[in-house]
């Protein structure tokens, strides 16, 4: 299994964001000063879609993924039991390394994107029809705040590589952080 690691360099608490194309793998917490850590690539994730109708939130059972995976949501008539249904539909993405997001419903629907059991990003469909798309390509993307300066993004392809956290030696005030990708 691939895994990046990161490591902390600097002499504060780094945060690191790890996203791969569109798709956010992890937000994690403040990684020690000298720390390391290894972040296996998440091969699977969950999806649980909500909204709201009537003045009432509805919400889909979760639904596994593991790839490129075209997500439908939809409100259906139980006439039965007079009452609603929310429903989420899967259908493979017609675009490869792409998720694709859409819904029926009239108001707005939040598709929830869990990585064991944590949310890692929030896409919402506010318009009927209209599909909002996620790349999952194999280019990582990664960014760190420290000292609450955020860094800019470094990427890579390589899905073992080690990213590490530096402070740069400049006239700046609060001194300069980067990313070094190795």
């Amino acid at each position: 299994m691939s895994a990046l690691t990161l490591t902390n360099s600097t002499s504060y608490i780094a945060q690191y964001v790890i996203h791969r194309g569109g798709l956010a793998l992890a937000r994690l917490p403040g990684l020690a000063p000298g720390a390391t850590l290894s972040v296996p690539e998440a091969e699977t994730f969950e999806i649980t879609a909500s909204t709201i109708l009537e003045g009432n939130t509805y919400t889909s059972a979760p639904i596994a993924v593991s790839g490129a995976t075209r997500f439908l949501a939809q409100v259906k008539q139980q006439r039965a039991q007079q009452t609603y249904e929310f429903e989420v539909v899967t259908t493979p993405s017609s675009v490869a390394n792409q998720m694709q997001f859409e819904k029926t419903s009239l108001g707005p629907v939040t598709f929830q994107i869990t990585h064991q059991g944590v949310p890692v990003q929030d896409v919402v469909v506010p318009d009927s029809f209209v599909q909002v798309t996620v790349e999952i390509s194999d280019v990582y993307s990664v960014y760190a705040v420290i000292n609450g300066i955020t860094t800019d993004s470094v990427t890579t392809s390589n899905p073992n590589a080690t990213v590490t956290a530096v402070s740069e030696a400049t006239d700046m005030e609060f001194g300069y952080f980067t990313l070094v990708i190795s």
